[in-house]
């Protein structure tokens, strides 16, 4: 996977939880338009976080509230156990 590859980039234009949350948006976009990419989702999402290039916060917002309706359920569904881990180590700190 080439998300370490690009992560210093990324990092470069996501300043901000918004532009962090269209992040989030595009990826789930590609992702639900490609078969093979929606089950690397939560493995992209996990790499963009342990690369800082996403916020736990916006993930969690994505996650809770996230608006948009392409493929949702299902990435949502296969983001629970990253969801589950990363609401265990904020509640260990």
């Amino acid at each position: 996977m080439k998300v370490k590859t690009w992560a210093k980039l990324l990092n470069s234009f996501c300043t901000s939880g918004k532009l962090e949350l269209e992040l989030i948006y595009k990826v789930q976009m590609q992702c639900y338009e490609d078969a093979k990419l929606m089950k690397l989702f939560p493995e992209i999402v996990r790499s963009l976080y342990d690369q800082d290039v996403l916020a736990e916060d916006t993930i969690l917002h994505w996650f809770r509230k996230g608006t948009n309706p392409k493929g949702r359920q299902t990435l949502v569904k296969s983001l629970e156990p990253f969801i589950k881990w990363l609401e265990e180590a904020e509640e260990e700190e």
